[in-house]
């Protein structure tokens, strides 16, 4: 082979040829953790037949589902004398779905929805965190919920000469919420008031002022997903604030409705539907 006066070298390659040095590949680090829920894992056949009365509850809880439409009045099943080992087999059944709510108060109220949506386990405590009554209930959202949302509730006085300093925005907007809310009757809108918080050069100052005067309310939600949706009522009439949260826990979206119940949280008619042929199905492997 002729010589052309350039020099062949010999390089190596494939895995482990490369020699990089103290150099590192620095990908973007991805969330390690998400909040999210988990399908429940089955019971076996044989032990679901040795439970009677978590069989029973299923087969009423699939009568109650097969009839409800959203708007209707809701359905409840009260669970209080069921034997602890049958509850504990319909819990398992029933898992543990997106939604969970806390209601303060004299007997405050934990929710859980259940894995089929629209179908919510409710559990009563004393005053020392007892449980004293659980129910399961067929819903949209729990009456209890809408019941409790706003029975403290406050008047929208803004007084523009008594503004703390570095209060910017909110007043403003206390003005949008108090029309609103006037405005509100009480029933769930066809399109309700929603006002973007994260749309408006919000000072700290403005969320602190914004978050006193319009109170904290009875009923705190959260829907989790592909990270999670903070709901909360306050002591304005129809007024949630609603925060949505990446994987991260980073605040993405901040808003306030004023609505009955923020539709994030409630079951569509699309879900019970499927939550009915779900627990079918369920039933026909089990039973």
């Amino acid at each position: 082979m002729q010589n052309n006066g350039i020099e062949l070298l010999n390089i190596p390659m494939g895995p482990g040829s490369q020699d990089e040095g103290d150099m590192v590949l620095d990908y973007m680090k991805m969330p390690s953790e998400m909040n999210s829920y988990d399908i429940p894992i089955l019971p076996e056949a044989e032990a679901v037949q040795t439970c009677p009365h978590a069989v029973a509850a299923m087969e009423k809880l699939q009568g109650l589902l097969d009839q409800y439409q959203p708007g209707q009045q809701t359905q409840s099943m009260l669970l209080d004398a069921m034997p602890e080992a049958d509850l504990d087999m319909l819990n398992q059944i029933l898992g543990e779905g997106e939604v969970s709510v806390a209601i303060e108060g004299a007997q405050a109220v934990k929710v859980q929805e259940t894995v089929m949506a629209g179908v919510w386990r409710l559990r009563t405590l004393n005053a020392q965190g007892d449980v004293i009554s659980e129910t399961l209930e067929v819903a949209d959202i729990p009456a209890c919920i809408r019941e409790s949302s706003f029975r403290i509730q406050r008047s929208l006085d803004v007084d523009p000469e008594q503004m703390p300093a570095g209060v910017l925005n909110a007043p403003s907007v206390l003005v949008e919420i108090a029309e609103a809310s006037q405005a509100f009757d009480g029933r769930q809108p066809e399109t309700p008031h929603v006002i973007n918080l994260s749309l408006l050069p919000f000072s700290p100052e403005d969320h602190i002022y914004l978050s006193e005067t319009t109170g904290t309310g009875a009923v705190t939600m959260l829907s989790r997903g592909y990270g999670n949706c903070r709901i909360t009522s306050t002591e304005v009439n129809g007024l949630w604030r609603v925060q949505y949260f990446n994987s991260t826990d980073q605040l993405i979206l901040d808003t306030l409705e004023v609505t009955d119940i923020p539709a994030v949280a409630c079951a569509a008619k699309e879900d019970l539907d499927d939550s009915a042929e779900r627990l079918k199905e369920i039933r026909e492997v089990l039973v």
